[in-house]
This record gives C-alpha cells, sequence and structure tokens, in this order.
C-alpha cells in the first residue's frame, strides 16, 4: 500500500478517534450542567431562607483527631505496600483495556479539571449576583474555597515528595523530593472529590450527592487506570479533597480552628472565622 494512503488512512482514524473523544467528553460535561441546572433551584431555595446566606457550619464542627490522621497515612502505607503494584501491573496489561475504556476514562477525568470545576463554580458566583441571591453567592464562594484549597495543599505536597508517576517506575517507594515528580497525591482526583463535597454539601439533595461523588469516584478511577498514579495517590487525593471542602466550609476543625468561611452580605463581602481556644 503506497505510503500516502497509509498516511490518509492514519489521520482519518485519528480524527475519528479525537471526534469520538471529544464527543464523550462534550457528554461528561454535559451531565455535569445538566446537574448543576437541576441543582439551581435547590441551591437557591436553601440558600435564600435568611439574608446571609445558609448554610452556615455547624456550631458544633467534627474535630480532626490525631488518631484520624494517623489512620489516614496508615491506610496511604498500606495501599501502597498490599495494593499498589499488583493493580498497576493489572492495567498495563493491554489485554485489560479497550478503546472505548480509554475514551471513558478521558472523560471522567474532566470532571477533576479546572475546565469543569472553574465554570461552574465561577457561573454559581455570578448565578448570585446577577439575581441579588446572597445565599447563591456564598455557596460559590465556599466551593471556590474548597476547590482552592485542595489545589494548593495537593501542589506543596506534589512537590515536596516528588513520587515517580508509576508510567516511570515500578518501584512504589521511589520518592525524589523536590525533583519535579509529581505523583502524589492526585490533583484531580483531590480536586473532583473537593468539588463534589461542597457541591453536595449546599444542595442537600441525596440524588446530587450521590451522581457528585459518582462522578469523583471515575475521576480517581481513570487516573489509576490511565497508568498516570498508583491506587495509593488517589486514594489519599480523595480523602484529602474531602478533607479540604469539610475545612474551607468550616465543618471540620484543627486544633479547634476553623478555616475562615467567605461570606457575602447586603452590606459587602467579608470572612467568617470561628475558633475554639
Amino acid at each position: 500500500m503506497p505510503a500516502g494512503t497509509i498516511f490518509i488512512e492514519d489521520l482519518v482514524f485519528r480524527t475519528h478517534r479525537n471526534f469520538l473523544l471529544r464527543l464523550r467528553a462534550l457528554h461528561l460535561f454535559g451531565l455535569i450542567l445538566a446537574l448543576g441546572g437541576a441543582a439551581y433551584p435547590h441551591l437557591a431555595a436553601a440558600q435564600d431562607s435568611t439574608d446571609i446566606g445558609v448554610p452556615l457550619p455547624p456550631a458544633q464542627p467534627y474535630s480532626i483527631k490525631w488518631w484520624g490522621v494517623g489512620a489516614v497515612v496508615g491506610a496511604g502505607l498500606l495501599t501502597m505496600a498490599l495494593v499498589d503494584a499488583p493493580v498497576q501491573e493489572w492495567w498495563s496489561n493491554p489485554d485489560h483495556g479497550s478503546q472505548t475504556t480509554d475514551d471513558i476514562a478521558t472523560a471522567f477525568k474532566y470532571f477533576g479539571a479546572p475546565v469543569v470545576v472553574i465554570p461552574v463554580t465561577g457561573g454559581i458566583i455570578l448565578y448570585g449576583l446577577a439575581a441579588k441571591k446572597p445565599g447563591v453567592f456564598n455557596s460559590g464562594l465556599r466551593i471556590g474555597a474548597s476547590v482552592v484549597l485542595a489545589s494548593v495543599a495537593t501542589e506543596v505536597v506534589k512537590f515536596s515528595l516528588g513520587r515517580v508517576r508509576p508510567y516511570d517506575t515500578d518501584d512504589v517507594w521511589d520518592y525524589k523530593p523536590f525533583s519535579g515528580n509529581a505523583s502524589f497525591w492526585s490533583g484531580h482526583t483531590a480536586l473532583a472529590f473537593a468539588f463534589a463535597t461542597s457541591l453536595s454539601q449546599e444542595i442537600h439533595r441525596t440524588w446530587a450527592t450521590v451522581g457528585l461523588y459518582t462522578l469523583a469516584t471515575g475521576t480517581a478511577w481513570s487516573r489509576v487506570y490511565g497508568n498516570q498514579h498508583w491506587v495509593s495517590d488517589v486514594v489519599v487525593g480523595a480523602a484529602m479533597g474531602i478533607a479540604s471542602a469539610k475545612l474551607a466550609t468550616g465543618r471540620w476543625t484543627i486544633f479547634g480552628l476553623r478555616a475562615p468561611v467567605p461570606l457575602a452580605t447586603p452590606n459587602g463581602l467579608g470572612v467568617m472565622w470561628h475558633g475554639t481556644f
């Protein structure tokens, strides 16, 4: 077969594949927008009962204990020792994947990407401003604070620990601090779970909680399936994403100190900070 014909056929195949991939990504984005659109009335209704917006952080938030931190660290180490290598070996086998699975994994990845999180969060904030609904605006700020905290914490830890990604090593204990390696923990997973947790807290509907956490779990799976992360990366990333949302919205505390909660009132913007000393 002439080389030109092979090139054209390959180009057509890659163009068709990229089209299908973008189509699946658009389907996922459409699902997220539909979920958000269905949630807006519930979000607005839940947030309009006072002038300053609810739900406010609970009067008695959960205080993170040392044993809780130790449990997360222990679970991460146990996963590294027992699960990381076998799962990575399994998914590295071409017989355990397919083109359809590849495309689904790529689509799920977007739920933990800024291309989805920023427009949805920004849309909530802008809707609150345009509709003059301080409660909805506060919800957007809380969601934004959650994903920002998750993102900042993730980047600091990634840079400091420098865990090597599974496609570059077979050693689950391969860490090179400050080297630019950035496997631990998964940023997509942390962002996805911070987004899902904070948004579900504002919507207060079971269907939304189930849908959002399903999408976040799909994001975590996609990172392991694509050989971008070890299982322990996404397990700890999920825990840190949830913790970031709980801390940023004042539902959890560390040493009795809550994170500052952004707040909008008819008189302007502010920050609410609680602490127990």
